[in-house]
């Protein structure tokens, strides 16, 4: 599989570079000088690759792009049997060099039809780990490495300010964090405890926006549910939201899901509440803050017993640009599973009722060009009880790892 991907991934620069030959890239302002700038090296092949995208945009009429990642991550825990660091997901693999994710997307806008489409895919292990996660038959399976993220229609209701509507497979509205999109990747190299516990990854429904105002613009949906394209009870689930950007410097999303969740089981209700402050007090500073409420009525737990389940996410991160190139970026969060019901205890050798997990991670980002950076992590996790996997049989109440990545968006 990986050969294949090497193979798609070089093809795919070939073509571009090809299809790009003869034409000139847009100029676009460079980066100031750096240290390890590599922009006498790769930048001709950014220039190549760009200008080749966009002249396939342009003969196609759509707008395409992705992304690759490659990291290796280490934890002091050491793992083994499987070496999975307990708490991650996309990242979990433990002292082994991964290739990530070569991501494409393709997408045309409403202007030319009155509706427009976004297709997206992942390969490599996001896409395998995302297969995973995701509910397309019966039951979950472990198959090959290759997802299809997103895939939805758009349009606009022409009625006062126009409603945008959002029908197909699309990723959450909750949370700070995303799954990896190209021009929009995370502050740091490992997702929180709140991205991967607290709130689903996709859906599949319709969602409904409308711009009551410049600075507020509400939406609500239908979906199957949590990550399940496939309805796991044949009860739809709903959810709704809110954007509020009050000025430049500030800006509020509050987005509510509500519905069954459990399989084959419609008389359990599941809610998260999730909320995102985006603050920036200065230029090169932005600050993300998020608190996101969970519940679910009689949620199975590892004691076995079904209870009412509570989950409670804190999150914050300070990101701040030194230069063009380079970024630091602190997360600090704490995540308290009251009944073990998200968790279910990680790798804890007894039977455990309630988790507190916490972490604090230090990640610095280095555009070696526009297109191509790096990046080097270090995160400490600690718990209230002995939950992360330490060797093959034992758990610690404490976990460090350390990350690095390459990641070349295009």
């Amino acid at each position: 599989m990986k050969r294949k991907l090497t193979g798609l991934v070089l093809g795919l620069g070939m073509f571009f570079l090809a299809v790009g030959v003869g034409r000139g890239a847009e100029e676009e302002k460079p980066l100031a000088p750096g240290w390890l700038s590599l922009d006498s090296v790769v930048g001709p092949l950014d220039k190549g690759i760009a200008s080749g995208k966009g002249a396939l945009e342009n003969a196609l009429g759509i707008t395409m792009g992705g992304y690759l990642d490659t990291s290796y991550t280490w934890s002091s825990n050491h793992p083994k049997n499987p070496a999975s660091i307990s708490g991650r997901y996309f990242d979990k693999d433990h002292n082994k060099v991964e290739f990530n994710n070569f991501h494409i997307f393709v997408e045309k806008p409403e202007k030319d039809w009155g509706v427009g489409f976004r297709v997206s895919g992942d390969f490599g292990r996001t896409g395998e780990l995302l297969r995973e996660a995701t509910l397309w038959g019966k039951s979950l399976h472990r198959e090959s490495s290759a997802e299809l993220r997103e895939a939805y229609l758009t349009t606009t209701i022409p009625l006062g300010e126009g409603i945008a509507v959002k029908a197909g497979k699309f990723v959450t509205t909750q949370g700070t964090e995303i799954i990896l999109a190209p021009g929009a990747y995370n502050d740091n190299i490992s997702r929180s405890y709140a991205f991967n516990f607290a709130i689903p990854f996709t859906h599949l429904g319709t969602l409904f926006s409308y711009p009551f105002h410049k600075t507020l613009t509400g939406s609500v949906g239908l979906i199957t549910g949590w990550d399940n394209p496939r309805d796991n009870n044949s009860a739809p689930s709903g959810m709704a939201g809110i954007n509020y950007t009050p000025a430049d410097s500030f800006g509020l999303a509050s987005n509510v899901i509500l519905g069954p969740e459990q399989t084959r089981n419609t008389n359990h209700q599941r809610l998260t509440w999730s909320n995102v402050a985006t603050i920036k007090p200065a230029d090169p500073l932005t600050l993300l803050l998020e608190y996101t409420l969970g519940f679910e009525s009689d949620a199975p737990t590892p004691s076995a017993s079904a209870e009412d389940a509570w989950w409670h996410a804190f999150a914050g991160i300070a990101s701040y640009n030194w230069t063009e190139r380079f970024n630091t970026a602190l997360r600090a969060e704490l995540f308290y599973d009251a009944q073990a019901a998200r968790t279910g205890g990680f790798a804890a050798t007894k039977t455990i009722h309630n988790v507190a997990l916490g972490e604090f991670t230090l990640t610095g980002t280095y555009k070696f060009t526009k297109m191509f950076l790096g990046r080097a992590e270090f995160r400490q996790d600690f718990a209230n009880r002995p939950v992360f996997k330490k060797g093959s049989s034992g758990a610690d109440s404490n976990q460090t790892t350390m990350a690095v990545q390459l990641l070349y968006q295009y």
